[in-house]
């Protein structure tokens, strides 16, 4: 009787181990199909679901995240990847991912930039990684050192056009034209649709005098982001401005 009754129960276990586990992916498959569908506070709901069933789930965890930034509810999305680095510590994409939000979302600039330095600390050769701390500390006008980050993108990564344009940006901002426009240039040769590049070229190049190239960098920019109402006003304006003396200063923003 007593071996049955032991048989019973491990019967027993097992069936609702696989019970659970059918629920499991019943709930991954209504996430899935809610969030395609745009409901995405009924894809949370499915998430919550499945993380109840199966709260190791670090993918699960960064899917929650993410979804909650996209609905812009930031102080959940870091809790969610707080939940993930408990599981996961080494996950550098996690802290990655949380810096952006804290910086984005949030404006915790200084806590931001504690969380992608710990990224670089896993993974120092990531080029994201140094883009995205040049990016936060542009946002705390350290200027220099984002220079820096940058940099080491740029070294880890030739190929990407914002890291070359983020750079010129800043040297452009600092009055460095001369030095701004190779890395400019770089940028726009490794990404000819980069509007952004484009048009602080034509900033470049108006303080500089020549008008006419100003001219054709701002109309290059519209054409890739016909829309914006800056490149429309900075062609407008050399346009009224040629023939006459070149503008002693221009004011570059901080980030665009």
């Amino acid at each position: 009787m007593k071996s049955i009754s032991l048989f019973l129960l491990a019967f027993l276990l097992a069936a609702v181990s696989v019970a659970a586990g059918q629920d499991a992916n019943y709930w991954l498959t209504q996430t899935q199909s809610d969030y395609n569908n745009g409901s995405y506070s009924l894809a949370l709901q499915d998430i919550d679901e499945y993380l109840d069933l199966n709260s190791t789930d670090t993918w699960a965890w960064s899917f929650k995240a993410n979804l909650l930034k996209v609905m812009k509810r930031y102080s959940e999305a870091v809790d969610s990847f707080d939940e993930l680095i408990k599981l996961d510590g080494s996950n550098a994409q996690a802290y990655n991912d949380r810096a952006l939000i804290l910086s984005g979302g949030m404006r915790q600039h200084e806590e931001a930039l504690e969380s992608v330095e710990t990224a670089l600390r896993l993974n120092p050769r990531n080029a994201n990684y140094y883009f995205n701390k040049g990016m936060i500390l542009e946002e705390t006008q350290r200027f220099d050192e984002a220079l820096q980050a940058y940099d080491q993108a740029a070294a880890l990564n030739p190929s990407l056009d914002m890291a070359w344009y983020r750079e010129g940006w800043i040297l452009a901002f600092q009055g460095s034209l001369d030095e701004s426009l190779p890395l400019l240039d770089k940028a726009i040769e490794l990404n000819p649709k980069n509007a952004n590049a484009w048009n602080a070229k034509g900033l470049v190049l108006q303080q500089k005098g020549s008008l006419e190239d100003a001219k054709s960098c701002f109309e290059m920019a519209l054409a890739l982001e016909p829309n914006n109402s800056e490149f429309q006003s900075n062609l407008e304006k050399v346009q009224i401005n040629a023939g006459a003396e070149p503008e002693k200063t221009i004011e570059f923003a901080k980030a665009q």
